[in-house]
């Protein structure tokens, strides 16, 4: 694709000279619908799709949407239904999650989080607080290795933020050396959620800053996860080209997230990633309607935050050989925008990211287009490793919520929805176009 200096000055002579209402009726008549959008998010999101994870099969439920939503708008499968099937190890929290502190219960989720490598653990247990006197005095640090810690947790609180003379000890602390039941960490700021493929060697307890009091002694706790193989399927799509069949554009999405841990606690994950699903949804209704010059794949990942597994499949069993894809995009975290877009891989594609920034200063669609190197942070990696041209857009902004109970979709602002759509497809068009 080749954007030209004289386009660009051309069009910077038109808003000089009065066009000004040209260029923004043109940035708001774009083809995103920003209500499907939300709706979207928000079915997503619902209670009914249990965190898109690996309990009550949600991400299976989440499939089965976005299949539905292809069939409405009469896209072609390269497989029976939509589906590329695979599956993975994973440590599954559908039972019990609870935790009670001195007759005082805490709220999963909310509260308190367990790690997402924690092994079975039930019972009571003694509090052995980690106070910096214990780290710093030789006598009393060396004490801790002749107690019985097989029915204790060890708690770090403040410790970490306070100075200390020996910091070595309290990592050697940190790691349970001594095999104590297991760790908690006492003084978090935010609690985050992740998934695990195998267990740790030891549980680990997550607690919101200020709710446990170090003349607390017991915690009665109840975690009982499973380790299973877990089948689960990517959802695939394609738009024939009108120009070049053989020659594929590719959008991708995951549309897993981190389910549950245990009854009660659900993450939503609105902005990771239901949003990029709406959005990838969005495309696919704009280009059934707008018939691509190239043909246009779109791939919707499961297993994204086990560890990328669903794209790392498809590229060990493509639908169609990964040398006709000639751009693929990956979209994830689009909820937000008011400070920009962030593409990975501008480095190792400068060109590209290139003709991104110009479409983005023609369109006057985002504060700012930031450039970020290789990365293995989403599903366009392993696309990467195997020679595809690929970016992995994300938007920048003020929301915080991210692998957390309140990630949800009522929260999410799709501030600059509109502008992020109409940017990418802008690009995309206009990538077909020089070629």
């Amino acid at each position: 694709m080749v954007i030209t200096l004289s386009k660009l000055f051309s069009n910077a002579v038109k808003f000089l000279v009065g066009g000004a209402l040209i260029l923004s009726c043109s940035k708001r008549l774009g083809a995103q619908n920003i209500n499907y959008a939300r709706k979207v998010i928000t079915d997503l999101c619902a209670p009914e799709m249990y965190g898109r994870g690996y309990v009550n099969k949600g991400d299976y439920i989440a499939a089965r949407y976005i299949r539905e939503e292809l069939k409405s708008a009469k896209v072609k499968s390269f497989t029976p239904e939509y589906f590329q099937h695979f599956g993975f190890p994973v440590s599954i929290f559908d039972d019990e999650v609870s935790m009670i502190v001195d007759n005082h219960s805490f709220i999963p989720g909310d509260h308190f989080i367990v790690a997402a490598g924690c092994p079975p653990v039930d019972g009571i247990f003694k509090l052995l607080w980690v106070d910096s006197a214990m780290i710093d005095n030789r006598t009393l640090f060396d004490q801790i290795e002749k107690q019985f810690l097989r029915q204790t947790f060890l708690v770090f609180g403040e410790v970490k933020n306070q100075k200390i003379i020996h910091p070595e000890r309290l990592m050697q602390l940190t790691s349970n050396p001594y095999n104590a039941k297991g760790v908690i960490h006492a003084s978090e700021k935010k609690l985050t959620w992740s998934v695990a493929t195998k267990w740790d060697r030891f549980a680990t307890i997550y607690v919101k800053d200020g709710l446990l009091k170090p003349y607390q002694t017991n915690v009665k706790l109840v975690v009982n996860p499973q380790i299973k193989n877990h089948n689960t399927q990517n959802v695939i799509a394609y738009i024939e080209g009108s120009k070049f069949k053989d020659s594929f554009v590719v959008f991708t999405a995951h549309y897993d997230h981190l389910g549950m841990m245990g009854r009660d606690a659900i993450f939503p994950g609105a902005n990771d990633n239901a949003s990029g699903v709406a959005m990838l949804l969005d495309l696919v209704n704009y280009y059934s309607k707008n018939k691509p010059d190239y043909s246009i794949a779109f791939m919707f990942f499961a297993g994204e935050e086990a560890g990328l597994f669903g794209s790392y499949f498809y590229t060990e069993n493509p639908l169609f050989p990964l040398k006709q894809i000639s751009l693929l995009m990956n979209l994830d975290l689009m909820g937000t925008g008011d400070k920009g877009l962030t593409a990975v891989n501008a480095t190792v594609f400068p060109d590209e990211f290139q003709e991104l920034q110009l479409a983005n200063m023609d369109g006057d669609y985002l504060p700012t287009i930031a450039s970020r190197g290789k990365a293995q942070n989403s599903d366009h990696y392993y696309f990467t490793e195997n020679g595809v041209k690929s970016f992995f857009f994300y938007l920048m902004g003020d929301y915080h919520f991210y692998h957390d109970v309140d990630d949800k979709a009522d929260s999410l602002p799709l501030s600059k929805y509109n502008e992020a759509f109409n940017l990418i497809q802008k690009f995309t068009d206009n990538y077909q176009k020089a070629k």
